[in-house]
């Protein structure tokens, strides 16, 4: 028997690496490279079209956009963020503005010190929320990534000039 015939009886380490975390560390360490490279402001830009297209995507879209008040768009970001493993929660609905906190970043340990991924949450929240009410405006006051120990953003669903953030247009 050669060799590469003994190949695939060797066990691998089990250094308790599962395809989560391999896809989180290749996430992590691409923004890192990124951010790296460019600096902060282009890796920001980069993961924020990254952020729109998944925003724009089949899989983000609220279903059912004739119904798409503020409480359903709150509900809907918060459910799309709990399937991908962040622990948002709607903090407020107040008129058109909807206060989120997280205490658990999708991206886990990764996101730490990679300010960059907060344009994956901006992007993706205002997507979904300018396609289904014709407006956002996202800001993100605090984030994990900057050490803060928690989010907090908001997302203003019609246009008002005393807040800071990025506009969607729907």
């Amino acid at each position: 028997m050669g060799q590469s015939d003994d190949i695939g009886k060797l066990a691998a380490p089990d250094n308790g690496i599962d395809r989560e975390n391999f896809l989180n560390s290749m996430v992590g360490a691409l923004c890192e490279t990124i951010e790296d490279v460019v600096g902060i402001e282009e890796a920001e830009a980069f993961i924020g079209l990254v952020g729109r297209r998944i925003g724009n995507s089949d899989v983000a879209q609220i279903l059912d956009r004739d119904d798409a008040d503020p409480r359903a768009v709150a509900e809907h970001l918060k459910a799309f963020k709990a399937r991908i493993g962040g622990d948002f929660r709607v903090e407020s609905v107040d008129g058109s503005r909807i206060e989120f906190s997280n205490c658990r970043c999708p991206f886990g340990a990764q996101a730490e010190g990679r300010p960059s991924l907060c344009m994956m949450t901006t992007n993706v929240f205002g997507r979904i929320a300018a396609n289904a009410t014709g407006y956002a405006r996202v800001s993100v006051r605090e984030s994990i990534s900057r050490g803060q120990g928690r989010c907090l953003v908001s997302v203003q669903l019609a246009h008002t000039d005393d807040e800071d953030g990025q506009e969607f247009f729907g």
